[in-house]
């Protein structure tokens, strides 16, 4: 306990006691400073609040800053390569050469999509979660290629594959073949996210002794749940002419299926954020209903009596079946921050899907066997080059 008698003693009421300070002491000038007072000028009382060299600190970045807004989008350009399988799928050779008629399956080629997300926020929990819904569409390309093949001696030396024409009438004899192919993948979904923000800003003192209020760096996570459906279309155009085996006619061999993919799906991802860029990795997926659906027409030009080719030649052969399908998506995306409403976003979409039709699969001249496969495997990679804004 401390010594009384070093306490100063103030009697009851006199705590006030003493001379008012006059209002002209109390005003503060244009420069804003007082004159004298009883309680001293503005600036000493300035410098007892700043008795450490404390200033306000200066805001290089926060967190605060970025996702805001009721509403956001997303605008994509998706490059994607196309494969299936590892090996060719074979139509035609050539009995005089070693040329083939083939359909690659391992590389098709390259395709260029749009991907368009627009979402909107609704609320932000106690754990500083943003909760969004958001509405994406992706497509319009599709992935084709073609390939032609000619007799190398001129006659009719070009057959078709035991696999495919299992020793019917096909086009075996032909002079010349060509194959047209073409597939194309459209995507809609609505997702449920809800997405962790950055921490707290941090103050950070620089050499020159000044405190500055920084976005606080770190890795954040988002989980997504939603319903998406997956259209998988496909053509293929097969026609062969002067063939030996059909009198000397024309034939051609048209096949279309339909892929309509509907299910559920969730995932996740994880970002590290910094102030001004950040890179994230997404994943999701989940099981999908495929309605599947093939039809397959064989015409043969002059397929008549006084042709002498039967017209059982000529065929239309529909299948329609129901899977269980898997679609999952995997994303590498990085994002530079231009505002803090706008971002630049560049990088790597792979995209999986199982058991579809597809259409170089149906290629069969044997009508009445029922056969209808739907075990494609397609796997799409590419890059992904866009912006995302928030208003």
């Amino acid at each position: 306990m401390a010594d009384p008698s070093l306490i100063e003693s103030v009697p009851p009421g006199e705590e006030l006691v003493g001379p008012s300070p006059s209002v002209e002491d109390s005003i503060i000038t244009e420069e804003g400073v007082g004159a004298p007072s009883t309680y001293g000028s503005y600036a000493d009382l300035n410098d007892s609040v700043n008795m450490w060299g404390c200033r306000p600190a200066i805001t290089e970045s926060t967190g605060t800053w970025l996702r805001r807004g009721w509403w956001y989008t997303e605008i994509d350009a998706v490059v994607l390569n196309r494969m299936w399988k590892r090996d060719d799928v074979e139509f035609g050779s050539d009995s005089a050469s070693t040329k083939g008629l083939h359909v690659e399956r391992s590389d098709p080629g390259a395709g260029g999509n749009v991907r368009f997300t627009l979402g909107r926020f609704l609320f932000r929990d106690m754990k500083n979660r943003d909760h969004t819904v958001e509405f994406s569409a992706f497509g319009g390309s599709d992935f084709s290629q073609s390939d032609t093949l000619t007799s190398s001696t001129g006659g009719q030396t070009l057959f078709v594959p035991t696999s495919i024409s299992h020793f019917n009438t096909a086009f075996d004899g032909a002079e010349s073949m060509s194959i047209y192919y073409d597939s194309s993948l459209s995507s809609f979904e609505v997702n449920y996210l809800v997405k962790e923000r950055m921490g707290r800003d941090r103050m950070m003192l620089n050499p020159n002794g000044e405190w500055v209020r920084r976005a606080n760096k770190g890795v954040t996570r988002q989980f997504i749940a939603g319903l998406r459906y997956v259209d998988l279309e496909e053509h293929l155009d097969w026609t062969a002419d002067n063939i030996s085996s059909l009198n000397n006619e024309d034939g051609s061999y048209n096949i279309y299926t339909n892929n309509d993919l509907f299910g559920m799906q969730i995932g996740g991802s994880m970002l590290f954020e910094n102030d001004r860029w950040n890179v994230e990795i997404l994943g999701k997926g989940g099981p999908f209903l495929n309605d599947a659906k093939a039809r397959s027409r064989m015409t043969v030009t002059d397929a008549t009596a006084t042709s002498g080719i039967s017209a059982d030649n000529s065929y239309l052969v529909e299948n329609r079946e129901s899977s269980l399908a898997f679609v999952g998506e995997f994303r590498l995306v990085a994002r530079y921050h231009l505002r803090p409403n706008l971002s630049l976003r560049a990088g790597w979409q792979m995209m999986y899907i199982t058991s579809v039709a597809t259409a170089p699969d149906q290629a069969n001249f044997s009508p009445d066997e029922g056969r209808f496969p739907y075990t494609g495997d397609p796997f799409y990679n590419g890059a992904i080059f866009g912006f995302e804004s928030y208003w």
